[in-house]
């Protein structure tokens, strides 16, 4: 007997058209670091501070490239990091419950999906206890596409490492003295993609309480005790708006990407290096999470926040509600397909667990 699938259609888009459901602010319950040999340490010590860089002269994002020290591709790391932090809150009795954990880059996904209807996507899904893990299912077909990238487009990738590297020091802006060598090294610095600083926080869409993780590219001041996701910061990139075929193009769909991931972390402001086709860095610009709707508002073929929420919020119940049967033996594969553009929840048997052992034995006892 084929297993049941479950389906969730996308359209009509009008029936999301509704007030929003309930969001809760993102607050903050752990963090942790990666450090250069890519292992997990609980603390904030590749956490950066915002402090942008000089355009006189302009830099070039694509300056170093040849030197980066880049992360495996074809490693599957799953959503280890995060249950180390999870695994860590639970040894001192300090883990909060929650229907789902899982990356931010999952939920963004379920966000966008209304308006990024070309673009199919996978996910695997875990019942524990009364909670569902979810991660991306990377396929061989993912990795190989990864590794077969041209490289105009490994520079312009690099361009957004590179743009963090020249806007971020290790130090709060408060501390620096004047010519602080700190400047000029960031210049020099080399792009490590095995660093970074990711933050645990939780969320509630509707009736639904979620654990995040995040990579997180700086913070605008000290971090205090009892911390908020609003002093954190995003920073992107972007070519030149020099047409308004470009900036509407912008605005249908990074802009749709920039909030969800933002507004998802409770991040108040994204900030963008606009880059010519040199690389060559010629404006920088902040943008208010919060606005951004209001941005695209009545704009012919834009998107709304409110559809993406209650789309969202509809997934996720939809994921509590079929996806009943406990691990590891069963998994679920939640799946986007453009073609049918619906979603499909289908239950997986004999699937390797992609929880941690250590993780997975420490919360069922």
């Amino acid at each position: 007997m084929r297993p049941s699938v479950a389906r969730i259609p996308v359209h009509p888009l009008s029936q999301y058209r509704r007030a929003c459901p309930r969001f809760t602010e993102p607050k903050e319950i752990v963090s942790f670091s990666y450090v250069g040999n890519r292992t997990v340490e609980m603390n904030d010590r590749e956490l950066k501070y915002y402090h942008p860089p000089s355009l006189s002269p302009p830099p070039c994002l694509f300056d170093k490239f040849e030197k980066q020290i880049k992360r495996d591709p074809t490693i599957n790391e799953h959503i280890d990091g995060l249950l180390s932090a999870l695994g860590h809150l639970n040894d001192k009795r300090q883990l909060p419950h929650s229907d789902f954990v899982m990356y931010r880059g999952m939920l963004t996904k379920m966000f966008i999906t209304p308006y990024s209807l070309r673009d199919s996507w996978t996910m695997n899904a875990m019942r524990v206890g009364s909670t569902i893990y979810v991660e991306d299912n990377v396929t061989d077909d993912v990795i190989a596409q990864r590794n077969g990238s041209s490289e105009k487009h490994e520079k312009l990738m690099y361009s957004g490492y590179r743009f963090e590297t020249l806007s971020t020091i290790d130090k709060p802006p408060s501390q620096l003295l004047p010519n602080d060598p700190a400047l000029e090294q960031r210049a020099d610095g080399i792009v490590d993609t095995h660093k970074e600083y990711c933050s645990v926080f939780k969320i509630t869409l509707g009736i639904n309480s979620v654990i995040l993780g995040a990579e997180v590219d700086c913070i605008d001041r000290e971090k205090p005790a009892e911390f908020p996701n609003r002093y954190y910061r995003e920073l992107k990139t972007c070519g030149l708006l020099d047409s308004q075929r470009k900036v509407e193009t912008f605005e249908r769909f990074k802009l749709l990407k920039f909030w969800a991931q933002s507004f998802i972390a409770g991040i108040p402001t994204v900030t963008v290096g606009f880059r010519g086709d040199d690389g060559i860095l010629q404006s920088i610009q902040d943008f208010k999470t919060l606005d951004m709707p209001r941005v695209v508002r009545n704009k012919s073929r834009m998107w709304d926040a409110n559809v993406c929420m209650n789309f969202a919020d509809r997934l996720l119940s939809a994921i509590k509600r079929h996806a009943a049967k406990e691990g590891p033996e069963t998994q679920y594969r939640i799946t986007y397909d453009s073609t049918s553009q619906e979603v499909s929840i289908t239950p997986m048997e004999n699937m390797p667990s992609f929880l941690t052992p250590e993780y997975y034995s420490n919360i069922s006892n």
